[in-house]
């Protein structure tokens, strides 16, 4: 008798869903709620904050003369879920591509990465890579040496770290620290030492290696919550409904079913949820029954990445790159963010120091002297300005950390409670904690619910095609992400 009641409540449910409640107005739940939307499904958005974009948004800072980014946020052509998103909600003219990757070193000296035209995958950048001035020839050759092999051989054990495949493969002290490291840290957020082989090699062989235009870098050119704004006009257009200050406290879940959740305002019912929070927020959200269930637990052991930004106002021009990668300095990235978000005064610059766990306990006085002294080392013109205005932004929680033996603890989209989806860029989609990975997750969510209606759709984009033909060897051997 029991196990009949049961059926008859939950065999409506699968007939057909039409009321999707999406927790979180990050790149996860935009991307998912908008995809639904235009596809007749009720969509609900609840965000906690006022404004959208989650992780990747801005706030008023004190003194600024308009909205600060909590740290500069970029992309690649190999984002192809990502593009697509910001296509489909009307602001990929928001995004300035540069196909002109600048290193600078602590002497001034400028080095340029770019793409050669005519030639393929992967030699399109050897040209310019051989020229750079700051690796030695014997560095040169250990990279590229490094790269052909990482493009010909399968992936490695998950349990390897990268720091350990780089000196398995005789990388230099130098091709370390000036290569490797300011790539991978600016892009898993996490140091050589402690980050999955794995997730390095895709870094490299999706961005590098297979498209002659995949490592192109694409910038806002507004402030994030600009860019995000319009987002959420397109959710409601579709027909979608967006609610901010709405604060999820519960899960509602009955009968091993999701049928909606518990705002700070009452009960919203749905037939289906899409969390897209934190990985340690849903566990909140969860009913205690269900807290110590195997799927639940199993990102218990997540950790996770500070990033640190730095946005500094000049009162004169003191930069002559659009962004660049400074070397052997605490500060990993500049950004001259004056011609799109400047106040016409000076120049306005947005720091980006990645995996800043050591940063976390200084105070903003000692990071503002850290940033104002290597900035004005790195850049001539700045000796002599004057810093009008310094904000610091510690983002503790930025990114989970992509440490070896992660894919064991990241979980699937689908989950044991009927009607339940998780989004985000921790959930397992085969990519690093990136905009690009929260998108795919979105994406992913979505189609799950479609297919659970029997309306089987592929809403994820491909890749970009590879067009190398010494990855072949790769395709065939190894995973495919």
């Amino acid at each position: 008798m029991r196990v009949r009641r049961w059926w008859r409540l939950a065999a409506p449910r699968e007939a057909f869903i039409k009321r999707v409640v999406v927790i979180g107005a990050g790149l996860a739940g935009l991307s998912c709620a908008l995809a639904l939307s235009r596809r007749g499904y009720q969509v609900t958005v609840l965000e906690r904050k006022s404004i959208p974009g989650g992780r990747a948004s801005s706030y008023d800072a004190q003194d600024a003369s308009g909205p600060v980014d909590n740290c500069q946020h970029i992309l690649m052509r190999c984002c192809t879920n990502l593009i697509q998103f910001y296509e489909d909600a009307g602001v990929a003219d928001c995004i300035d591509w540069h196909r002109t990757l600048y290193f600078r070193e602590t002497n001034g000296r400028v080095s340029k990465l770019y793409g050669t035209p005519g030639l393929p995958a992967p030699f399109h950048l050897l040209p310019a890579f051989f020229r750079v001035s700051f690796l030695s020839a014997r560095d040169k050759v250990a990279v590229a040496m490094g790269l052909m092999r990482m493009l010909l051989m399968k992936e490695p054990e998950p349990d390897c770290s990268m720091g350990d495949w780089l000196r398995a493969t005789h990388q230099t002290p130098r091709a370390i620290s000036r290569f490797w490291e300011p790539i991978l840290v600016s892009a898993l957020n996490e140091y050589p030492d402690r980050c999955s082989a794995r997730y390095a090699f895709m870094i490299f062989r999706q961005g590098f290696l297979s498209h002659p235009h995949a490592y192109e870098m694409g910038i806002p050119n507004r402030p994030l919550r600009l860019l995000y704004g319009p987002c959420v006009d397109a959710v409601r257009s579709a027909g979608g409904e967006v609610r901010f200050r709405a604060s999820v406290r519960a899960l509602d879940v009955r009968a091993g079913a999701c049928v909606g959740v518990v705002t700070d305002e009452g009960p919203v019912a749905a037939d289906a949820v899409v969390s897209a929070a934190p990985f340690d927020q849903v566990t909140d959200l969860l009913p205690d029954a269900w807290r110590e269930n195997a799927f639940f637990r199993r990102w218990a052991e997540m950790d996770v990445s500070p990033i640190s930004a730095v946005h500094l106002w000049w009162d004169r021009p003191v930069v002559d790159l659009p962004h660049c990668a400074l070397l052997d300095t605490e500060i990993q990235w500049m950004f001259d963010k004056s011609a799109t978000e400047g106040d016409g005064l000076g120049t306005y610059m947005g720091l980006v120091v990645s995996a800043s766990r050591t940063w976390l306990p200084r105070s903003r006085r000692d990071i503002v002297e850290i940033a104002e002294r290597e900035m004005r080392a790195a850049f001539p013109a700045a000796k002599d300005a004057v810093l009008r205005n310094a904000v610091v932004i510690k983002e503790a929680r930025a990114t989970f950390a992509l440490s070896p033996g992660i894919d064991a603890l990241r979980p699937s989209t689908a989950t044991p409670i009927d009607g339940l989806y998780l989004a985000g860029d921790w959930v397992d989609n085969g990519w690093p904690a990136t905009m690009e990975a929260a998108v795919r997750s979105g994406y992913a969510a979505a189609e799950h619910l479609l297919e659970r209606d029997g309306r089987s759709e592929s809403i994820r984009a491909a890749d970009l095609p590879w067009l190398s033909p010494l990855g072949r060897r790769w395709r065939t051997r190894g995973r495919v992400r």
